[in-house]
């Protein structure tokens, strides 16, 4: 009787340390909706690239496939990370580049979900837009994501998506060679902001708090040698 109850007190303590470890983990998950209805969007990809980790000192470092970058993260906030100009920057630098990315298709839900590894700094593209929708524009992520004193891992983001300008059949004969070279494109004008994220953050909340876990770890160890002695004890 005297085991089964250390063995239980040993297991508890374990149980209660894993909840903190699993905190390494995050995820995304881009809702797409249609900018004016709200409606859910299906079709195309999201492409997600790490291009940072965080180090020793607690400072944001390219990954291998990023080393090349003239901008240096480790100096960036995250305000900065997060912003339309930077991302647009690492955009253009992996359009140039086979990199490796974990890629995801939007379902039918309009709601796509990726895991990540946490502590990193991810860019989102999308290189397939959804049928007569254009292509959100890029933008970076932090995980863990800090906003009013909380660090969330676990991000839901809402880009803006717009539908294609419908192109003029019409067909038409230009009327003069200068005015064939003429072209007008149908793309709205980037803007300089990005998603603000996360816009609904998604965290689950236990109520299990970090200043019990050592306590608990000592009760454990306690009953166990408590159990222990007891059994040896009985054997004698």
């Amino acid at each position: 009787m005297g085991l089964l109850l250390a063995l239980f007190s040993l297991f508890l303590a374990f149980a209660v340390v894993n909840p903190v470890q699993a905190a390494d983990t995050g995820s995304l998950t881009v809702q797409m909706r249609d900018q004016k209805t709200g409606k859910a969007i299906a079709g195309g990809n999201l492409v997600v690239y790490q291009v940072a980790k965080l180090d020793s000192g607690k400072k944001y470092q390219y990954t291998s496939d990023f080393t090349k970058m003239s901008q240096d993260i480790a100096g960036m906030s995250q305000s900065e990370i997060m912003t339309a100009n930077f991302a647009r920057s690492l955009a253009n630098y992996v359009s140039t580049k086979s990199l490796s990315a974990q890629t995801t298709n939007i379902p039918s839900s309009g709601d796509a979900s990726i895991s990540l590894e946490s502590n990193a700094v991810y860019l989102v593209v999308q290189t397939t837009s959804a049928a007569g929708y254009e292509k959100i524009n890029p933008f970076c992520l932090v995980l863990p994501y800090k906003i009013d004193g909380q660090t969330v891992n676990n991000i839901v983001a809402q880009p803006k998506d717009t539908q294609k300008t419908p192109s003029n059949n019409t067909p038409s004969v230009p009327s003069s060679p200068r005015s064939s070279k003429k072209k007008v494109s149908s793309k709205p004008p980037t803007g300089s902001t990005v998603p603000t994220l996360p816009q609904t953050p998604r965290l689950p909340q236990t109520g299990q708090l970090n200043w019990p876990i050592p306590l608990l770890a000592l009760a454990g160890l306690t009953l166990f040698v408590w159990g222990w002695a007891e059994q040896k004890k009985g054997e004698r």
